[in-house]
This record gives C-alpha cells, sequence and structure tokens, in this order.
C-alpha cells in the first residue's frame, strides 16, 4: 500500500486595523502632520522592511476656507506641478519622494484648524506601501510569512492577500491616521511579533480585530475565525 505523504498547510494570524465599520484607521495622536509622520516613520523603520517604493500623494478637499483652499493649491502646484486628478470633492496630487518635506510644510502652514465644512482635513498628505514584519527576534523579516507561502489567497475584493502586511498613513490638517493590514506567524512567535508592533505605536492596537487563518481540508482555500488578542495582559 502507498503512503500517503503528510502534509503541512500554513496557518498565519491577521490584524486589520481597523476595518471600514469601526472607522477605517487607528488615530496618530496629534494634530501636528510633521510629529505624525515622524510617529509614521519611526514604527516603520523598527517594524517592517518594505517589498517596494512607497506611495506618497497630496490631497486638498473641497468645502474649507476659501483662502487656505486657495493658499494650498498655490503651493501644491508650485511644488509638484500640475495634479493628477480634479474631483468635485477633491484634488489630488502625486507626490515624490524627495518632495515629502515639501508636503508637510504646506499642511504645517495653513494650521490644524483648517478642516472642511464637515469637520473633516481640508489637506492630507497619504502613505501607502506593502511591507513585510521583522521578527524582533532574529531583527529581519518572518521567512514563512509571504503571498507565496499561502496560495496568494485574496482575503477580499480589494486585492489584500494573506501573507502580505500593508500600511497607509493619512497625515491632515486636523487630524492624522493610521491603517494597518498585519500578518504574523500563528505559532510561538506571535506574542513577541505583536508587542514588538505595540510598543512603537502611538495607540492601543484593537482587541477585536485579530483573526486566526486555518487552510480548508481541501488546501486550496482558508477560512478565518476570530482570536484572543495576542498584546492583551501582555503589553
Amino acid at each position: 500500500m502507498a503512503r500517503t505523504r503528510d502534509i503541512t498547510f500554513p496557518q498565519v494570524v491577521t490584524y486589520d486595523g481597523l476595518p471600514g465599520s469601526a472607522g477605517g484607521a487607528h488615530s496618530l495622536r496629534t494634530k501636528h502632520p510633521g510629529e505624525a509622520c515622524q510617529r509614521l516613520q519611526s514604527f516603520v523603520n523598527a517594524c517592517t522592511e518594505p517589498v517596494s517604493s512607497p506611495s506618497w500623494a497630496f490631497e486638498i478637499r473641497a468645502g474649507g476656507p476659501p483662502a487656505s483652499t486657495e493658499q494650498l493649491v498655490a503651493l501644491a502646484t508650485e511644488r509638484f506641478g500640475g495634479p493628477r486628478h480634479r474631483a468635485q470633492t477633491h484634488t489630488g496630487w502625486n507626490v515624490r519622494p524627495e518632495s515629502v518635506q515639501h508636503a508637510l510644510d504646506a499642511l504645517i502652514t495653513v494650521g490644524p484648524d483648517a478642516v472642511t465644512t464637515h469637520g473633516r482635513s481640508l489637506a492630507a498628505l497619504t502613505y501607502n506601501t506593502p511591507v513585510r514584519l521583522i521578527d524582533p527576534a532574529a531583527r529581519a523579516p518572518y521567512p514563512d510569512i509571504t503571498p507565496d507561502a499561502f496560495g496568494r489567497f485574496a482575503v477580499d475584493g480589494y486585492g489584500r492577500l494573506l501573507g502580505d502586511s500593508g500600511i497607509r498613513a493619512t497625515l491632515g490638517t486636523g487630524a492624522s491616521s493610521l491603517s494597518l493590514w498585519l500578518n504574523l506567524p500563528a505559532d510561538q512567535r506571535l506574542a513577541p511579533g505583536a508587542l514588538h508592533l505595540q510598543g512603537h505605536l502611538p495607540f492601543r492596537l484593537s482587541a477585536k480585530h485579530w483573526r486566526l487563518w486555518r487552510p480548508t481540508r481541501s488546501g486550496d482555500s482558508y477560512r478565518a475565525t476570530k482570536i484572543p488578542s495576542p498584546v492583551q495582559d501582555r503589553a
């Protein structure tokens, strides 16, 4: 009788902070965009390794004070050239990495009270990047947490894959926030890894948005179940 080969399908733990139903992002807990950027970079440098170059964009929203809006449009046009798009609700520019400080300076110039009639930041600098998380013990990315390790399984229709972490930050004139999609190993490395992340963030990771992903019996798909926070009662 032929022997059946034992196959171990990998598992992974994800943190979705925060989904749209919970507000979409964590507050960076500062009204100063320069300080918010420092908090972002501190986390990125300590806990992640980039997969590709980040994308930066500058956005001015409609419905703000005319004088501040005019000032921001003039600054953005001078520094970044013509906008990449115009819409009824906002105007946006691509920002090269070497021009990020100019974008921050523009936000700082109009001050923290520059908001729209709906109370949103009049202008914001956004940051998007895929990353790999750092194993604090090895001081290197987890070698087994990659999209290929999980069959490039798509968790939703927005392009998010198991094994592929990502960061989106919004640095605004009224408030700044950070949205996280994090993938961690589902073994003894989970708690140290989660604590390492928590130690470099200015907010508390939510206890409600951790999930363990297990392969189905067929091995060609995954199912998720909520799990307790690996940070809770440890930090």
